[in-house]
This record gives C-alpha cells, sequence and structure tokens, in this order.
C-alpha cells in the first residue's frame, strides 16, 4: 500500500517481485519506516549476544558501529549500521553461522565498493550457504554512506533465491541497471531502457534529484516489461497518460494523486486482466463509457476526491463488468447519475457516492443489483422522498448511509425489499414524517438506527401522532414497536417531547438508547425501565427535563434500569415534585454503581442552582402555590413542602394590620400549615378562618403584640416564635396553653417582661428551659436574665417549696406510672399470685352472670388422654382444698339423650369448659363440636368461658381448625408442663365457693370410647 506522507526530497523507491515468469516495478515518493530493535550496550571488548526473548536476540561488537537484530522464529536478519562499519570484528561469532535467513534488511549501511558483492562483504560474519537462502532483500537508507558510488555488476551476485528486491531511499546514480541482470530471472526483464527513458525526462541523471515533472506518461513506458502485475504511478503530476501497450499480466494499477483531467477511451483496451484501478485524487471530468469495454475482470473501482469542476459518470460506463464487486466515486462533485450505470454489473456488493452533490437518483440505479451489501450516499443534496423503488432489487443490503442529505420523507416502499439491513444511517436530515410502517420488513436484522439531527417530533397539538401514506394519524406512539432487534438507537438532536412506548415495550435487544437535544420536560421512573437485560445508555442529556419522577411505589418493576443515564444540561426544578428522586438517591447511596445520572444538576430554585439532588436537603424541596388559588391570600406568598405535607403561608413584611384570612390546608392536598407573619404591624392574634387551628408553626415575630391570650393560638400548635413585640406577663390560661405536650419550641425573647415573683412567666422559663429557644437571651425589662438565680432573687423560700411540691408529685407520678405499667405487662401473674395468696380479692371477683350456673367447669377432652382427666385433672379440681363441681360426661351425661344436646346442655350449664388440647383431640369429632358450643356460649355470654390446656405438642398453630387457631391466637392458654399451672388453672376458675357435694367417683376408671364412637342419636357419650 503507498504511503500517503510526503517527504523533502522526491527518491526512488524501487520494489520489484521476481518469481518465475513475472516482475512488480512501483515507484513512490515515500520512505516506508522500519521498526529497529535497539540492542543493550557493552562495555567488554568481545561481541555480546542478548536474548530479549526466546526467539529474538541483539549482537553487539564494540567497535564495529554494526547492530545485528535476529528474529529466529521468522527468519529475519537486520543489519543496522550508526556509523562506518567494520564487519570484521564480527567474524569470530560461531552461533550466527548456524542460522538460516529468509530475509535481510540493509539499514543505514554503505554499499559494497570495487566490484564486491554485498554477499561478500557480509560474508566476514556470514557465509555463502546462509546468503543463498534469503528470498526478500531490503536496501534503506543507503544513500548517505554511498556517495559517488556507483552500482556495480557484481552488487547481488549469489543470491539465487531471491524473489522480492526492495531499494528505498536510494539515491546514486542508475545509469545502466546492470546490477538487476545478477537477478534470477532477471536477464533481459530489465533492460536498460526500463529506467532510461526516465532519466531522459530529467534535466539531472540522477532519479532522486530529478523533479519529475512530467505531464505526459509515455506510452511505451513500461512496454518492455511484458509480464508486470502491478504498477503504481502514485503522486506524480501526470496530466496525460497516452494508452497503454499490451500488458496482459497486469492485475493492479494506481494512478492517484496526479493531474489528471481526462483518460482515452481506449486506455485500458490492453490490459484484459486488469482487476484493481485507483484513479484517486486527480482531475478527472468525465469517465466515457467505452473505458472498461475490454477490461471484463474488473472488480474494485476506485475514483474518489477529484478536484476538477465536477465528473459525469457516462451512462452504462460499468455496465456488464459482472465481476466488479466495488466502486467508490466519493467528493467527485458528481450532480448526476446515469440510469444504466450498473446495468448487468449484478456482482457488486459495495457503492459509494458519498460526498457528491446529487440531489436525486434515477428509479431503477440499483436494479439487478440482489448482491450489494453496503451502499453510502451521505453528504449529498437528496431532498424529500427518495423513489420508492430505488432499493426494490438489492434484497441482501446490509448497510445504508444517507445521512447527510436533505430528506424530509421515508415512506413505507423504500426499506421494503431489506428484510437483511442492519445498520441504516440517515442522520443530518430533514426528515418530520417517517411512515409507521417504514421499518416493518426490519423486525429482525436492523441492529444500529440512527435518525439524529432531524425534525423528528411525533406529537403534534400535544397529541402523539404517527404517519400513514404521507396522512397523519392519532396513536400512542408505535412508529418504533417492529424493532425487535435494534441495539443502537439514535434520536438525538430532534424535537421528541416525551420517551416512547416502543422504547420500553418493544425492544427486547436495546443498548443504546440516544434521545438528547430533544424537549422532553418530564420523565418518570417507569419511563426509564426497559424490557433489554443488556440497556447500557440512555443519554438525556440537554432536554428540557424539569422533573424526574421516582416514586417507585406505583410501578411494578419487572423491568430493568439503565446502567448508565445522562441527564446533563436539563433545567431540573428541586422543588416538592422532585421528592420522589431525592428520597429515591439518599435512600440507596450505592446507586451510582448501577444508575449514573451523570451531569444532573439543580437549576432551579436559585438557592439551590449547581447543586446534585442527592445533597439537597429534604426540607428545601418545595413548590410555588399559585396566588390566584382559593387557598393563598393575596398579600401572601404560599408554598407546599413534599417531606411533611406541610403548607408554607409566607405574610412576613407584607405590611399587615390583622391576621389574614387562613383556609383549609386540604383544598392543596397538606396537612398542616406553617405561618410566618414576622415584620407586620399586627397587634393582637385572632382565629382567621377555617385554617387556623391546622396552623402547627406560628412566627409572629416583631409585630406589636401587647397582649397574648390562650384561646387565640391554634390548637395544635408545635412551634410558636412572638420574640421583639411588647409582651409584658402572661396569664395563667396561656401558661396552661403553652404547657400543652404538642408544643416544643417556643420563642420569647426581645419583649419588656416585667419581672415579679407573681409573673408566671418566671415559673414557666424556669420549668421549661429546653423548650425555649432563645432561653439564653431572654431577659426582664431591666435587663436582669430570666433564670432560676432571677427567680430565687425575687420569690425566695416561695419558689423552693413549690419546687419541692413539684418534684415530689413529679416522682409520685413517675411511681404510679411504673406501677400501671408493671401491672398492664404482668397483669395475669399478678393476678394468680394475689389469688394464690388470698390478697385483694376483689380484683378477680366472678361476674354475677354465674351465679346460677349448676356446674363449674365441664371438661371436653379425646378418650385417648382419659387416663391424664381422671388421674390428675379431676381429682384434683373435685378435692377438698379447690372444691369444684364438674361435668363430666361419663357421670353426668343424661343416658338416652342425644350427644349434641347433652354436649350444648352441659355447656350452658358450666361457668368454665376446660379443653384438653393434644394431637388426640383435633382427631375427635366430639371434641370439635364441643368446643364449638362453648366458644359460640361465650359469644352470647360475652364473658371468656373457655379454659385452654395444652396437654400435649400440638404442632402449628397455624394448621389447626380455623375457629380453634383464631381463639388461641388472641386467648391465653395453660400448658401443663408450667410450673405455675394448678395455680393459673385455679385462678382461671370461677370464685363462687359452695359446699362440697357429694360426688361418686367410682366410675372413673370405667372404660370408654371416643363418645363410644356412637352416632348423634344415640346415649349419651362415654370417653
Amino acid at each position: 500500500m503507498p504511503c500517503q506522507r510526503k517527504v523533502a526530497r522526491k527518491n526512488l523507491f524501487l520494489s520489484t517481485h521476481l518469481p518465475s515468469f513475472a516482475m512488480i516495478l512501483v515507484w513512490m515518493y515515500c520512505v516506508c519506516p522500519t521498526v529497529l530493535l535497539v540492542a543493550d550496550t557493552s562495555t567488554g571488548n568481545d561481541c555480546t549476544i542478548t536474548n530479549r526473548s526466546r526467539v529474538c536476540w541483539i549482537v553487539e561488537c564494540p567497535g564495529s558501529n554494526v547492530h545485528l537484530s535476529i528474529n529466529v522464529k521468522n527468519r529475519k536478519l537486520n543489519v543496522t549500521c550508526s556509523d562506518k562499519p567494520n564487519f570484521e570484528l564480527l567474524r569470530d561469532q560461531p552461533n550466527l553461522r548456524s542460522l538460516t535467513f529468509d530475509q535481510l534488511i540493509y539499514q543505514d549501511c554503505p554499499l559494497p565498493v570495487g566490484y564486491q558483492s554485498l554477499l561478500e562483504l557480509l560474508s566476514a560474519f556470514l557465509d555463502h550457504t546462509q546468503l543463498s537462502y534469503i528470498v526478500e532483500l531490503i536496501l534503506i537508507n543507503n544513500a548517505d554512506l554511498s556517495a559517488n558510488v556507483t552500482l556495480d555488476p557484481p552488487l547481488f551476485a549469489g543470491l539465487h533465491k531471491l524473489q522480492t528486491l526492495v531499494i528505498d531511499n536510494y539515491a546514486v546514480s542508475f545509469d545502466k541497471p546492470l546490477p538487476l541482470q545478477q537477478l534470477p530471472s532477471g536477464v533481459n526483464r530489465f533492460s536498460g531502457s526500463i529506467l532510461h527513458q526516465l532519466q531522459q525526462k530529467q534535466h539531472r541523471h540522477s532519479i532522486a534529484e530529478g523533479d519529475w515533472e512530467m505531464n505526459i506518461m509515455p506510452s511505451g513506458l513500461v512496454s518492455i516489461v511484458p509480464n508486470l502485475q502491478m504498477l503504481t504511478l502514485h503522486r506524480h503530476n501526470f496530466k496525460q497518460i497516452e494508452h497503454f501497450a499490451k500488458l496482459p499480466s497486469l492485475t493492479y494499477f494506481n494512478i492517484s494523486s496526479n493531474q489528471l483531467m481526462s483518460l482515452h477511451d481506449d486506455m485500458f483496451y490492453g490490459l484484459p486482466n486488469l482487476t484493481f484501478i485507483d484513479l484517486s485524487s486527480n482531475k478527472l471530468t468525465r469517465l466515457s463509457a467505452k473505458l472498461f469495454r475490454m477490461n471484463k475482470n474488473l472488480n474494485n473501482f476506485i475514483a474518489d476526491n477529484q478536484n476538477g469542476s465536477g465528473l459525469v459518470l457516462e451512462d452504462k460506463l460499468f455496465a456488464d463488468l459482472r465481476r466488479l464487486i466495488k466502486v467508490s466515486v466519493s467528493n467527485c462533485k458528481i450532480t448526476a447519475l446515469p440510469e444504466c450505470l450498473f446495468a448487468g454489473a449484478t456482482g457488486i456488493t459495495f457503492i459509494d457516492f458519498s460526498s457528491n452533490k446529487l440531489q436525486s437518483l434515477p428509479e431503477h440505479l440499483f436494479r439487478c443489483l440482489s448482491n450489494l451489501r453496503w451502499l453510502y450516499l451521505q453528504d449529498n443534496e437528496l431532498m424529500r422522498m427518495l423513489p420508492d423503488t430505488l432499493l426494490q432489487d438489492a434484497i441482501n443490503l446490509r448497510v445504508l448511509h444517507l445521512c447527510y442529505n436533505k430528506l424530509t420523507m421515508l415512506n413505507k416502499h423504500l426499506l421494503k425489499s431489506l428484510r437483511h439491513l442492519e445498520k441504516l444511517h440517515l442522520e443530518h436530515n430533514q426528515l418530520h414524517m417517517i411512515d409507521v410502517d417504514a421499518f416493518t420488513s426490519q423486525t429482525e436484522s436492523l441492529i444500529t438506527l440512527n435518525l439524529s439531527r432531524n425534525s423528528i417530533t411525533l406529537n403534534e397539538d400535544n397529541r402523539d401522532v404517527f404517519y400513514s401514506n404521507e396522512e397523519i394519524n392519532i396513536t400512542s406512539g408505535i412508529i418504533f414497536s417492529t424493532l425487535n432487534k435494534v441495539q443502537y438507537l439514535d434520536l438525538s438532536f430532534n424535537a421528541i417531547v416525551k420517551i416512547l412506548d416502543p422504547f420500553k415495550n418493544f425492544m427486547k435487544d436495546l443498548r443504546t438508547l440516544d434521545l438528547s437535544h430533544n424537549l422532553i420536560t418530564h420523565v418518570g421512573y417507569k419511563d426509564l425501565l426497559f424490557p433489554s437485560p443488556n440497556i447500557d445508555l440512555v443519554n438525556l442529556e440537554s432536554n428540557k427535563i424539569t422533573h424526574l419522577d421516582f416514586d417507585r411505589s406505583r410501578i411494578e418493576t419487572r423491568h430493568r434500569l439503565p446502567k448508565e443515564i445522562l441527564l446533563a444540561n436539563n433545567p431540573l426544578n428541586c422543588d416538592c415534585m422532585s421528592y420522589p428522586l431525592v428520597t429515591y438517591l439518599k435512600a440507596e447511596p450505592d446507586s451510582s454503581k448501577s444508575f449514573l445520572l451523570k451531569g444532573l444538576q439543580c437549576a432551579q430554585p436559585s438557592k439551590l442552582f449547581g447543586l446534585q439532588p442527592q445533597d439537597v436537603q429534604l426540607e428545601d424541596l418545595v413548590c410555588e402555590i399559585d396566588t390566584f388559588s382559593e387557598f393563598c391570600p393575596a398579600e401572601c406568598k404560599c408554598y407546599k413542602r413534599a417531606v411533611d405535607q406541610c403548607a408554607i403561608v409566607n405574610c412576613n413584611a407584607a405590611n399587615l394590620t390583622h391576621v389574614p384570612i387562613i383556609h383549609s390546608p386540604s383544598n392543596i392536598g397538606c396537612n398542616f400549615i406553617e405561618l410566618h407573619l414576622a415584620q407586620n404591624k399586627l397587634h393582637y392574634l385572632s382565629n382567621a378562618g377555617e385554617g387556623w387551628n391546622f396552623v402547627r408553626w406560628l412566627n409572629v415575630s416583631n409585630n406589636s403584640l401587647g397582649t397574648l391570650f390562650a384561646e387565640s393560638l391554634p390548637e395544635m400548635l408545635e412551634l410558636l416564635d412572638v420574640s421583639g413585640n411588647q409582651l409584658t406577663a402572661i396569664d395563667a390560661a396561656l401558661i396552661g396553653k403553652l404547657n400543652q405536650s404538642t408544643l416544643h419550641n417556643i420563642s420569647l425573647a426581645l419583649n419588656p417582661w416585667d419581672c415579679y415573683c407573681e409573673n408566671q412567666l418566671l415559673t414557666f422559663v424556669v420549668d421549661n428551659v429546653a423548650r425555649i429557644t432563645d432561653y439564653y437571651t431572654l431577659q426582664c425589662i431591666d435587663g436582669k436574665p430570666i433564670n432560676l438565680a432571677t427567680l430565687k432573687e425575687l420569690c425566695g423560700t416561695i419558689i423552693l417549696s413549690r419546687l419541692y411540691i413539684s418534684v415530689a408529685v413529679s416522682m409520685a407520678s413517675v411511681g404510679c406510672l411504673l406501677c400501671i405499667w408493671l401491672y398492664a405487662k404482668f397483669n395475669l401473674a399478678i393476678k394468680v399470685w394475689l389469688f394464690r395468696h388470698n390478697l385483694l380479692q376483689w380484683l378477680v371477683t366472678e361476674e354475677h352472670t354465674d351465679m346460677n350456673k349448676r356446674y363449674d367447669a365441664f371438661i371436653s377432652y379425646s378418650h385417648k388422654d382419659e387416663d391424664f382427666v381422671t388421674k390428675e385433672l379431676l381429682p384434683r379440681l373435685e378435692s377438698e382444698e379447690l372444691n369444684f363441681k364438674i361435668c363430666w360426661h361419663v357421670r353426668d351425661f343424661v343416658p338416652g339423650e342425644m350427644i349434641a344436646n347433652e354436649i350444648a346442655k352441659a355447656v350452658e350449664e358450666s361457668r368454665r369448659t376446660i379443653i384438653i388440647l393434644s394431637l388426640n383431640y383435633f382427631e375427635s369429632m366430639w371434641g370439635q363440636m364441643e368446643f364449638s358450643a362453648a366458644y359460640l356460649q361465650s359469644l352470647v355470654d360475652k364473658h371468656n368461658r373457655v379454659i385452654p390446656i395444652i396437654y400435649q405438642d400440638i404442632g402449628d398453630i397455624d394448621q389447626l381448625d380455623p375457629q380453634l387457631r383464631a381463639y388461641l391466637k388472641t386467648n391465653t392458654y395453660v400448658r401443663w408442663d408450667d410450673p405455675w399451672f394448678w395455680d393459673k388453672l385455679h385462678y382461671a376458675m370461677p370464685r363462687k365457693r359452695r359446699p362440697k357435694d357429694v360426688q361418686t367417683t367410682d366410675n372413673m376408671r370405667m372404660a370408654s370410647g371416643d363418645k363410644l364412637n356412637l352416632p348423634i342419636i344415640m346415649t349419651p357419650p362415654i370417653k
């Protein structure tokens, strides 16, 4: 590839490739750089070999001025000289003679003199066998050390396998190329005339010193190289080229960066195998339709950057070139293209007409180009809308560039056939109308879509719209809903006013969404939730966003936020509507890791300008309420504070003589009022309006209040500031008002207080130091501080007695409260203890409703637990000590009666029902019936009559019968394994005492089943 860098002098770069039957000749004006390996410094007298790596060696010999870089793996040897070399010092390096090289770079060293060959010059450290394997020889910058040296015939002698020769920056006389005759296959292929013709056109003998002011390239210049395959005539001043003689082997021709203005029709007739032509950077104005008639093998044509008045491509210029793959004619001032330009060239995959002056395109320009993959039409003047069928046959198009034009519309037909389109660039146009079906065919293919810097709005008259067949329709915004595979969508620099639903609902592969420089004013949390798991970036910079609604309580978070959201240069208003955003950021301090609000700053109000939202105090997030609303008085300014739903009414310095009407804060969705009436002319306070009692913060400082009455203060006051008025004393009623529990901040300073013992102000201040915010500046009219010392001075012992009484009462109150708390917390334990010790029996007196019941308790249990009942429970309850009358179904149920009736009767006639809970009980149908009867009787009597005893582990309560589960969760029960079991059971039993009835217990031991497993209509059960 030719280099693009200019050098101070024009030197010859000769590259010759020598295969069996072909040679390549290239003249260039630049020096290709070579990377040099610099050896480590050695201070010894012997040569040193440094292993830079396993495959790279550096060899240095002090005094030789030679650096050898050896790449063992690639078989390359680089010989570099720092001054006049002494190769003899390298002679005794046995390691070098064991290596074989394919490539030799001979750099900054003099050429051999005196009919000496390069092989002989280097034989001091390399033998002939090693050099004979060299296939590529590169001579670089040998001119400075070869002054007045001519190339002798033996120069390349012995290089029998050489295939490539590069001579770079060589400035010696080259009158006869006799050295080239020593090259393999070079005999008779380089005649003396190959360079002689060039020298005849110069005023000097040296090519390197010539000015190359050849305006016309002679037709026979390369005629003597019939096997030439590659020809580059880059950066000469050729203005005209005569037609070439036959060069049947030439495949590559580069004549870029010249001054060519025209080409003969038959210029390339003698080049039948030409595959690559580069005509870039000339001044061509026309390319004839006959130019490539004989070049059927052409596959690459480049003619970019023509500096003439404008290039004209004749019709059928590329016709029937079926092997043509690439056509690039950018930046050539082309104004029109013929319709049959590519007729029959069906193999084209790449076309570039960018940076021209095309205003329109023929409808069938790309007909039959089904292999077209890349099409570049950007930076032209294409106007309005392209023809519907322009791309109809380009069914395999992958990349389409239409940016930097003047397109205003994109209809549904243009892209209809492009089902494989992956990248579409339409930025920098004037698009405002995109058909809703424009991208229907790209559902599964389009990955990149760039529509930036257009006039897209998708909204008219505050309504979402879409376009269908060039007509406006109202919609919810579905224009991009078919782009299921899009990953990169750029809509920056348009007039879009909202984040469209398709971005959030359909694009499941979206990675980057750019909506910067639009007109979006509001963004909600749900607007930033995307279905794509790979969403990385959403750019919302430089919009009109004033609020970000991040109230997540109303949002279903099945989608995820992007990793990065850019929001710089937006006029964010940090008012009450930003409260959800600020609380979100404060609640998640690590959100910067997953949710980057880069550049987001408050723009208003002015006192918060420049702050990041997460640094704003929640109390500063306020919204101003319209003075025309029904809430705000005309003389005041009103605000709504989000953190506590407070309405702030600011009437400071409004020259008021009376309190304005205060409306209910519920009118604006607030809970209470903060009222500021400072610096006015108020002489008294009055209950002003329905909102007065909603005032919690009241500031009436710096007015003219002479008296303050308790009834004039709001009921739920929390803060009161009456400093800077004319108050002298306060009465008992006001003291009572000030002592209310809700009032925790009081300011009283800068008033002419009269300090005497009867003034209750002094005692109030001393007792409420913590509540008086300006206590340390509070003074009497005579300048004395109002504190305990002043109070003692004025009142003597009176205040001390009052203080002692106050302390005693306070301690007694604390003791009573402590007792009440202990009783409430340990109620049952206390009552049981009192009952056990026969103390305060009035606390546990039985209700009168139980006086006439026959039994003290009815026992409900499973027959499997009968041993516990007959051996433990029943004997103890009916003992002489407790003397309870127990209803036991074995003994007391009437034979022959229905079991259900007997159960109901037993429950009704018993003051208590004892339930023996175990896993056996839950399996008993009769047990559950008995519990239900007892529970219902408790509801009827409005008295808790059920005593649950947990006899065994009953497992998870949540798995029980709903009725029983609810009862156990809301009532106490007794556990058999409780050390206080009998005390608690005794306490739970009724209090009424009666003489012990003679009860027969002989039948306690009789065997029984669970109600004998009898049906309901059978005789009374025996457990």
